[in-house]
């Protein structure tokens, strides 16, 4: 579904929506918070962003150390599913997944997981779709003594009604893979704390990924993949991500800028093959960038494409034969993280402080305006930017001297 969708529906439908439902619980007797020993299901919604849920792999995990009797689930979009049971253990049928489309088949989709959510009778569900209308209804919805979720309390605008047993206010100074384990933390904690919750998060090093293990099939499909490309057995590979996705278009880096750091990566490093990677939509921006380095000085020689024929399980594999990654801000770097490799992600209107991968061998680059960060929580994550110089005005060879000095560790 088109981010312009997602929003409308959550700016038209959303409101009122949650206007109204906010009445009808006022007139509603509350569940009671069952005991931490009795919970046996706890749903976590996150819609969007795959990204998101390898962040959330911690809070999941916290889940389960403060509910020791429960099932975790994920209520996401269908494409976005795959990454719960790699990054969260989720298994897949534990996954509720939401089908997307346009306007039409969306609000249907949602409808359906109402019914589906209800019929599951889950004792704890924790929003993460933190001040969305929509996650706030869904999560009301679902008819659980214990809902929680972020509360705006006294800021002006964004409203998404009072619909949480348990409110936390969003703090804009942690990074939202503590953040997400905190809202764990509150759900077995007493309601009537406000705002939840008063608890020292944990660490950012502390935080705990699962690591991905490739099968040897895993190895043997990708190694195909690469040697049909040319790519030989045993050679160097350095991947590049062109394209931040459809979500944020503000986070993307010109295509002219990738077409040359894959040149000076290639020049720099005589013995290394520079593989482009990314999703089957992404594949126009693959043969774009494939066309201005045949194009170019030194031809595409040791750069080839793998966008659009890789599964997301064929990607963690790429990542474990793979010596670097240099990415825009958008997902695989946070699927690098459940690897070894050592990865450069670039951020302008968003900042690492908040979004960046939970791994030490991840280095952020940002060129530090004052403007940037221009998305966040508060503004639903539009921007008013008319030219994103935070990404325009990085440097391939910048970029590329940071990647060198990554590889080396």
């Amino acid at each position: 579904m088109r981010v312009a969708t997602m929003r409308a529906v959550d700016r038209t439908l959303g409101k009122p929506l949650c206007w109204f439902l906010t009445r009808l619980r006022r007139l509603l007797p509350e569940p009671r918070q069952p005991s931490s020993d009795a919970v046996r299901k706890v749903l976590f919604v996150k819609l969007s962003e795959m990204g998101a849920i390898v962040l959330a792999a911690p809070a999941i995990a916290e889940a389960r150390r403060v509910f020791p009797n429960a099932e975790p689930y994920l209520l996401c979009f269908d494409e976005n599913a795959e990454i719960a049971e790699l990054a969260a253990g989720i298994p897949a049928e534990r996954v509720l997944q939401v089908p997307t489309g346009g306007f039409v088949t969306t609000l249907r989709s949602l409808l359906g997981a109402i019914l589906r959510l209800r019929r599951e009778r889950f004792d704890v569900v924790i929003d993460l779709e933190y001040l969305s209308r929509v996650g706030a209804a869904l999560t009301y919805m679902t008819g659980a003594p214990v809902r929680v979720g972020y509360h705006r309390f006294e800021a002006e605008g964004l409203y998404c009604g009072d619909l949480y047993t348990h409110r936390l206010t969003f703090n804009t100074y942690l990074h939202i893979a503590q953040s997400m384990v905190t809202m764990a933390v509150a759900a077995a904690r007493p309601a009537d704390e406000v705002p939840l919750v008063k608890v020292v998060p944990p660490r950012l090093e502390d935080l705990v990924l699962p690591r991905f293990e490739a099968s040897d099939a895993d190895l043997a499909r990708v190694r195909a993949l690469l040697e049909a490309q040319g790519v030989p057995a045993g050679a160097e590979i350095l991947l590049v991500n062109p394209n931040s996705s459809d979500l944020l278009p503000l986070r993307r880096w010109p295509i002219e800028n990738f077409v040359e750091l894959c040149r000076i990566l290639r020049d720099r490093r005589p013995d290394a093959w520079v593989v482009l990677t990314g999703a089957p939509h992404e594949g126009e921006l693959g043969r774009r960038i494939m066309a201005s380095l045949e194009s170019g000085p030194g031809g595409a020689s040791r750069c080839v494409s793998l966008i659009g024929t890789t599964s997301l399980r064929d990607l963690l594999t790429l990542f474990t034969r793979s010596k670097l990654l240099v990415s825009a801000d958008s997902g695989p770097p946070h699927f690098a993280a459940l690897t070894n490799l050592r990865c450069v992600t670039l951020f302008g209107p968003e900042t690492p402080d908040l979004y960046g991968p939970v791994n030490d061998r991840n280095r952020a680059l940002t060129l530090g305006l004052a403007c940037s960060p221009c998305i966040n929580a508060w503004n639903r994550r539009v921007s008013p930017c008319n030219d994103n110089v935070c990404m325009t005005g990085m440097a391939a060879a910048w970029v590329v001297e940071a990647a060198l000095a990554q590889m080396e560790g």
